[in-house]
């Protein structure tokens, strides 16, 4: 009983640090990373042109006013705004943009060192002066929410008709990885406190039978952490092959990766499979080497 005491406490101490890992990793905005600083001194360095770093900032100083009735917006510019979204931006500007030149370089694209989790993409600070000098004037906003409902689809200007139709549908597919990642992610976490709980309560009552339906449990919120960090790999490379891949896509000089929160995910469905491993096979180890005992007792008898 001792031994079997000992068993439980140490899969119980491995599934409550894999639901501190999981509750981290769901909370934190640390899933995925990209760095340009390479990019932005290859450009300084060996770029085309020498208003091409300049340019990098123009559509959020000098974007066209918006409204196509006013008959002032092939006159002025529109005063600083918050912005969000430097994709919609490009996208809802796409034609004023095209005639400042600023998508005729990858030097001249907006691209700036930002880091993302489920619920909130962000930009670094004190990495790039430029999207610094953006964020303390308020024309950008330092961290945007990530969508998981599906807006009213912006107006897409003198775009051909099958690539507004191919960015709306790559939102649709996007939308729905994201949920199934949150969705997912959620259900795994539920689940895996239930097999805390009955864990602890196997220190009571019942022990094999609550261990093995711990075990159970355990197992099932590894399956739910598997297929959601599946889903949110499938979103990322999803995102950066959709078209224009100009604007979704990334230069070959810009690091991206998977951060430590997607590190804290996988090390939770490890000690989670663990966990439930050991939960589920060690009753019928214990109950086989019962039966074994018992036969060579009775055999000796």
């Amino acid at each position: 009983m001792e031994k079997q005491a000992l068993i439980t406490a140490i899969s119980l101490s491995m599934s409550l640090c894999s639901l501190i890992l999981l509750s981290t990793a769901i909370f934190t905005d640390h899933w995925y990373e990209t760095d340009t600083r390479k990019h932005k001194e290859n450009c300084e360095h060996h770029g085309s042109e020498s208003n091409d770093q300049k340019s990098r900032v123009m559509p959020m100083y000098h974007l066209p006013l918006r409204d196509s009735n006013n008959p002032q917006r092939n006159v002025g510019f529109l005063n600083p705004v918050p912005l969000g979204s430097m994709e919609d931006d490009l996208l809802e500007n796409w034609s004023s943009i095209l005639g400042l030149g600023v998508l005729e370089s990858e030097c001249g694209r907006p691209l700036f060192s930002t880091y993302a989790g489920l619920w909130r993409k962000c930009y670094y600070l004190g990495i790039d002066q430029d999207i610094d000098n953006l964020i303390s004037k308020g024309i950008a906003q330092q961290c945007t929410s990530v969508k998981y409902h599906f807006s009213q689809p912006i107006r897409l200007r003198n775009i051909p008709f099958n690539l507004t139709r191919t960015i709306q549908q790559d939102e649709w597919h996007l939308l729905h990885l994201r949920r199934i990642t949150a969705g997912f992610l959620g259900m795994a976490a539920a689940v895996l406190l239930c097999g805390c709980i009955v864990a602890i309560v196997s220190f009571f009552w019942e022990e094999s039978l609550t261990q093995h339906v711990s075990g159970l449990l355990f197992l099932m919120a590894g399956i739910f952490s598997t297929i959601s960090l599946c889903t949110y790999a499938a979103s990322i490379s999803y995102n950066l092959s959709r078209n224009p891949s100009f604007i979704y896509g990334l230069p070959n000089n810009v690091e991206h990766g998977y951060s430590w929160s997607m590190f804290s995910a996988w090390c939770s469905l490890g000690l989670t499979v663990a966990s439930g491993c050991l939960f589920t096979t060690y009753p019928f180890i214990s109950r086989t080497k019962i039966i074994h005992s018992k036969t060579a007792r009775d055999s000796s008898v």
